[in-house]
This record gives structure tokens, sequence and C-alpha cells, in this order.
């Protein structure tokens, strides 16, 4: 009896043993990162600035995909179709999983029932530039009382309709109770060339992309999207400080998997994503960027997307945006 009792001890044992190294196992493979954009843009930048330090963490490499087209929408439902096992991931942004699903009639994917969220990436605050003539001094105040003084005067320019610019905007005319024409554009760029035409008088664009324009002293910058000050622009304050709260949402990045990965899995994804983010040289890569590291947990980000989605639908249903239908 007592042989008996000690090989079943032993052999339960050993069962809980090898449990642990199984689920240590993964990943057993390269790890695929999709990002829905082109390869050299800022999406693009930010996923490769992880992919070492998370590859190390991992102990596997982590292998950069560029899937770009039709907004992210390509590369996401992409993801979304992929086995759930933890080895193909996608870049998420605001665009892809809290834009998308209410500027489109049909999304080819539900942004928050069809994914895993593995955790957020980077934040990137945005910032308010205009034309020096119409916000004296560049001026906060002294714009919004040109904008209600002349409220068919003034446009702003957007990288195109349903864009995050573009939405920023509207965001911005409902909080202010203002009036400006909405002018689209095939990129930001363009917009901005346009702002020192004197054709647009505002542009809602990122701090990485607008910071040259802002220190040639050729626009005004009035406000950013960030929790403070940022050291880059110590002169410009935060939508809080002029008591907008409400439109001081930094745009955000993260990374998700298919629906139905496993726990352990996303969990073990996090903490190697954490700790890339963690690292000084990312931390200074990101800071170059204008882009800040948003470690945090997995279900901290997926209530995030949650969040923000309903943000964008409540701000779409208000200025009754006329859905694209995709085919």
């Amino acid at each position: 009896m007592n042989k008996t009792l000690l090989t079943t001890l032993l052999a339960t044992l050993g069962a809980g043993l090898a449990a642990p190294a199984v689920a240590d196992s993964f990943p057993a493979a390269p790890i695929t990162i999709v990002v829905p954009m082109a390869a050299g843009g800022p999406t693009d930048t930010a996923a490769r600035a992880i992919q070492q330090a998370m590859g190390a963490a991992l102990g596997q490499s982590v292998v950069i995909e560029n899937k770009a087209g039709a907004a992210g929408l390509i590369a996401m439902n992409f993801v979304r179709r992929a086995k759930p096992d933890g080895y193909t991931l996608g870049v998420a942004s605001a665009t892809t999983h809290a834009i998308a699903p209410n500027i489109y009639t049909e999304a080819p994917y539900d942004s928050v029932k069809d994914f895993s969220f593995v955790g957020a990436l980077i934040t990137a605050p945005g910032v308010l530039v205009v034309a020096p003539s119409v916000a004296p001094k560049c001026d906060m105040q002294a714009f919004l009382k040109n904008l209600k003084a002349n409220p068919d005067k003034y446009s702003y320019g957007s990288a195109g309709a349903g864009s995050l610019s573009h939405l920023n905007g509207a965001r911005f005319l409902q909080a202010t109770g203002t009036n400006m024409l909405h002018v689209p554009y095939r990129g930001l760029s363009n917009a901005m060339n346009d702002l020192y035409a004197g054709q647009v008088h505002a542009v809602f664009d990122n701090v990485s992309s607008a910071m040259t324009h802002i220190k040639s002293g050729k626009v005004c910058a009035l406000a950013v999207q960030a929790p403070s000050r940022l050291d880059s622009l110590p002169d410009v304050p935060t939508y809080v400080e002029l008591g907008l709260p409400e439109l001081n949402k930094p745009t955000w990045y993260g990374i998700v998997g298919p629906a139905g990965m496993p726990k352990e899995r996303v969990q073990a994804l996090n903490r190697a994503l954490n700790k890339a983010l963690a690292s000084p040289e990312v931390a200074s890569l990101y800071e170059r960027q204008g882009v800040a590291a948003a470690a945090g947990s997995a279900d901290d980000f997926a209530g995030k997307v949650a969040s923000e989605r309903q943000m964008w639908a409540d701000t779409t249903a208000r200025m009754k945006f006329e859905k694209f239908s995709v085919k």
C-alpha cells in the first residue's frame, strides 16, 4: 500500500511540475507583429522600436510585417483571422479600433469582440496649430473670439473625411460651440501647406509631425493633448489648462491579437511588451519621436479601446457623420 501511495504521489507531483514547463515553452517560434501602415512611417517606427527588446524578453525573435491599405482595415482583418495562438499580433490604433467602427457602415471586424488585447504601446499627443492672423499672440481665447465673431469665415484642414484630424476638429467645435468649415486633404502635409498659404486657418495635427512647423514660427500652437505640458513645447498649455478637459485625449497605439488567445500567453506577451517599453533605449527613441511609452495591463488597454470607441460614437452621432460603405 505504501509503495502504491508513493507511486501515485510521485506521478501527481510529476504532472504538476510538467504543466508549467509546457506553459513556459511559449513562444517556441518567432512572433509576428503586423503593422497596418507602410514601412518607415510613425506607426512602423513605433513597432520596430520594441522589436529587439521584446524579442529578448520572450527569448524569440519578433518579426515586423507591414500590411498597408484601407486605413488599417486590411491588416486588422488579417490579424483577426489568424490562429489565436499568440504568434500573430498587430498594432492597433485609435483609427483602427475606435474610429473605424463609427465611420463605416459595416467594418470587416468588431474592434472589441474580434481581438485579444495585449497592451498599450504608445500615446501620441495632438496639437492644434493655427495661422497667427487668427490667434493674436498665439492665444486660444483670441482664437475662440474670432471664431465666434465670424462663424462662417474660418476653416480647418484634415487628412481626409473620417480621419483622426477631421474628428478631432469636430470634437473641438462641439466642445467650444464654434464653427469652422472642414476641408479634407489627402494627407496632413497638404493641409499644412495650405495653412501656410492662408487657404485654411487651422489643423489638428500630432506633435511629432507639427513640431518643425511650430518651431519655424510660421504657425501658432494653441493647445496640446497631454497629461502635462510637453518639455518640447513648454509654452503651449494643455486642453485641461484651457478649461477643455474633454479634448485632452492623445491618440494611442497598442498590441492586439485574434480573439480567443490563451490568457497565459496574453500575460506573457504583456510582460514582454512592458519590459521592452521600460527600456531606456526605447524610451529615448520614443521621446525623439514626440511620443510616450504607455505600459500597462492587458485589461486596462481593453477598457481604453472600448471607452474610446464609445467616445467617437458619440462624436460622429452628434456631427451626423455619413458613414462610408465598405466594398
